[in-house]
């Protein structure tokens, strides 16, 4: 029986998603913070679980040859780097073997089948300064200090970051100009534990205060920067003094080159969401312009983009290779977002049918194509499962797939075994759910074809995946 506090020695053999070590000792499976694959250890235990144990590195006995020095020193705490401590090289093989184990043990696809049809994952020549978006929660420390950051891992408290080895380096240097104004103006940090609300006064209760978290926009084609404010206040009845403030930061601002857009969003809701409903233009356009390929895209503070630009493109190369269009398909793009794959196809092919569910991201993909001159594309808002069964628009030939992490709505699966185009493309970035999704598709009508794993995050768990099925003849 293992107990908390307990330590025991442990060679890390694995790596979860999360960029835990996974080691087992006598049967019981490990899960340690701060380990990487590679490493023997003595770790001490932080909890323990039925069938599995937490613990943490009390020293490294032996060092992983695939252990690398981490180029930001915030990398441990913060939350969003879990694989900066592995060599790159050994993090794309991580990615591949889970995209892999997946498909083999939540897919039941034979190892040999999976080996066949798996090409080398792309990965990034540069994998640090990628990021053209950075969402970034704003507080007040213990001494009442102004801090922005990003949160803990698996926690609310923000571990301060003045530079993001992530994020193109122009974001770094936009946050601290706003950090510098949040501080001189004296501008009130939402409130949401027992900390002090404003850096300037010494009370405050929860739920008061402004300032809640700062968004910021680069494109990387561009060079062009939107600054987005999410602030607990209704701008049309703000006073004329934090009107000015804000006036005040749109001088700033406009001295960096490339800065084209500040707004505010509305959020007054005592939520963990981020984003409200309302967005005000307070300087510059609503919009700042970015290209995958020769398509351009208005982005808003709202818009759902992609935040690699250069994996992006390849991403999208790769299902266009899929796709193998002649120019005369009917291409149906289900959870299309803003269209960005549907649009980049266009040229390709007859015609393009996008269904996505968020009204606004509806809105974009319409106006992107407009802005492109592109006709032979329409979009639609609604659920896709709904859209299908009453859609009108021409039989797909081609059906690509582009869920959220929870995967396809099993009435989507149906809907695509009923429809029966003669391929399907999945863009998945969870592989568990991929695997479940492909299972069912394969063990119906399809055959899996080819796939390729894409490191869109590098120095995180995340990896992106895409997956050509043909239909059985």
């Amino acid at each position: 029986m293992y107990r908390k506090n307990q330590e025991i020695e442990l060679t890390i053999e694995d790596m979860s998603v999360d960029g835990e070590g996974i080691g087992h000792h006598e049967g019981m499976t490990f899960f340690v913070k701060g380990a990487v694959v590679g490493d023997e250890i003595v770790a001490g235990i932080t909890k323990v679980k039925k069938n599995l144990c937490y613990a943490r590195v009390v020293y490294i006995i032996n060092k992983s040859p695939y252990r690398s020095t981490e180029k930001c020193p915030k990398a441990k705490p913060c939350g969003g780097c879990q694989l900066q401590a592995l060599d790159y090289g050994k993090q794309l093989e991580l990615k591949v073997s889970h995209v892999k184990n997946n498909l083999i043990r939540v897919g039941g696809f034979e190892e040999s089948v999976i080996d066949e049809v798996t090409e080398p994952i792309i990965g990034m020549d540069e994998p640090f300064y990628y990021r053209n978006k950075l969402q970034i929660p704003v507080g007040i420390n213990k001494v009442g200090d102004v801090v922005t950051g990003f949160y803990l891992s698996h926690s609310h408290d923000i571990v301060p970051i003045d530079k993001c080895y992530l994020s193109y380096p122009i974001m770094d240097e936009v946050l601290s100009v706003i950090k510098e104004w949040v501080v001189e103006e004296r501008v009130s940090i939402y409130h949401r534990r027992g900390f002090k609300n404003d850096p300037g006064k010494a009370s405050g209760r929860e739920g008061e205060g402004i300032l809640r978290h700062i968004l910021i926009r680069y494109g990387a084609s561009t060079g062009e920067l939107m600054v987005c404010l999410i602030g607990n206040v209704k701008w049309n009845s703000a006073p004329l003094k934090l009107k000015e403030k804000f006036d005040n930061l749109a001088n700033r601002l406009k001295d960096i080159e490339g800065m084209t857009s500040l707004v505010l969003n509305e959020n007054c809701k005592n939520t963990n969401v981020i984003l409200g409903d309302k967005t005000n233009l307070l300087w510059g356009k609503e919009t700042i312009t970015d290209y995958i390929g020769d398509i351009a895209f208005n982005i808003s503070a709202k818009s759902f983009y992609q935040v690699n630009p250069v994996q992006t493109k390849k991403l999208y190369d790769k299902v266009a290779e899929y796709a193998d269009l002649t120019g005369s398909e009917n291409v149906w793009d289900l959870y299309c977002g803003i269209g960005t794959i549907g649009l980049y196809l266009s040229g390709k092919v007859k015609s393009v049918f996008g269904v996505e569910v968020v009204p606004k991201a509806i809105e974009d993909a319409k106006s992107n194509a407009k802005l492109n001159g592109i006709d032979n594309a329409t979009f639609v808002v609604g659920k896709v499962e709904e859209i299908i069964p009453k859609a009108k628009a021409p039989r797909p030939d081609i059906v690509i797939v582009d869920p959220p992490r929870k995967g396809c709505d099993v009435n989507l699966i149906n809907a695509i075994l009923e429809l029966e185009p003669e391929r399907v493309i999945y863009v998945s970035c969870n592989p568990s759910t991929l695997a479940r999704d492909l299972k069912t598709l394969c063990e119906e009508k399809y055959e899996l074809k080819k796939l390729t794993p894409t490191d869109m995050f590098p120095q995180t768990g995340h990896v992106e995946t895409v997956v050509l099925m043909s239909r059985r003849i």
